[in-house]
């Protein structure tokens, strides 16, 4: 049942063949992770590309001591950085699970193995790439754009499970403001 959730999230609309599905099913690997463990280091690689079963988490980079983050995570989604996965280039920041998180894994060498042996794989992972960057465009337009208290009220429409898990400061820097602000913008909710 987990396999099938990763593949359609993989997938949707489109309609691999069986062959492509069973193959992609034998190489994913199951991970637990604890509370706040960190799986992906700033000078590290990405090396998988994981489906959150159950759990969150969160992309951040380090400035002046604190956590900034910049990518959030939720289950049922895929989780992968972009730019370190599909380059092999450290990721430049860091990965953090929110909460108990049990994921799905591929590695790069099996994606890699599944575009030489089924080509149409390619057209799953360029839907991923599409919308990974659609979605890095909102979040710039949010950012540019939009007054802080329509961000977060734009956080709580797109995405409650970013406030319902994440610590207030990282909402605070997500959104682009600073804690007391955000504390302003919650007390006239």
């Amino acid at each position: 049942m987990e396999k099938e959730r990763f593949f359609k999230a993989l997938s949707r609309e489109r309609n691999p063949t069986h062959e492509l599905k069973t193959h992609f099913n034998r190489m994913l690997k199951k991970e637990v992770y604890p509370a706040h463990s960190v799986i992906l280091g700033t000078e590290e690689i990405c090396n998988k590309m994981w489906f959150i079963v159950k759990g969150s988490a969160m992309a951040y980079v380090v400035k002046n001591g604190k956590k900034v983050p910049y990518w959030f995570w939720n289950e049922n989604e895929i989780m992968v950085p972009i730019h370190s996965f599909f380059k092999q280039v450290p990721l430049g920041g860091y990965i953090q699970v929110m909460e108990r998180s049990t994921m799905l894994s591929i590695t790069y060498q099996g994606v890699r193995a599944l575009i030489g042996r089924f080509p149409d794989f390619n057209f799953l992972l360029m839907d991923l790439m599409e919308d990974s960057h659609y979605s890095a465009e909102q979040r710039i337009c949010s950012l540019t754009a939009i007054e802080p208290s329509e961000r977060y009220e734009l956080l709580l429409k797109d995405a409650t499970f970013i406030a319902r898990k994440a610590p207030v400061e990282a909402i605070a820097f997500y959104i682009g403001v600073s804690r007391k602000t955000l504390n302003r913008i919650r007390m006239k909710r």
